[in-house]
């Protein structure tokens, strides 16, 4: 198991949903390819308000 590593986040997209909710608190789900003996995987992210 492994723990993923975000890195160079673009959230502009984010910052402008949540000022249009006046909501500053998210879950962000992310959740990489099922695969044996992999050391990288694209991820498919979810912001949830």
């Amino acid at each position: 198991m492994g723990m993923p590593l975000f890195d160079n986040l673009d959230l502009e997209a984010v910052a402008a949903e949540a000022a249009r909710q006046n909501r500053w608190e998210f879950l962000l789900v992310a959740a990489p390819l099922a695969m044996d003996g992999g050391t990288g995987s694209p991820l498919n992210p979810l912001a949830i308000f």
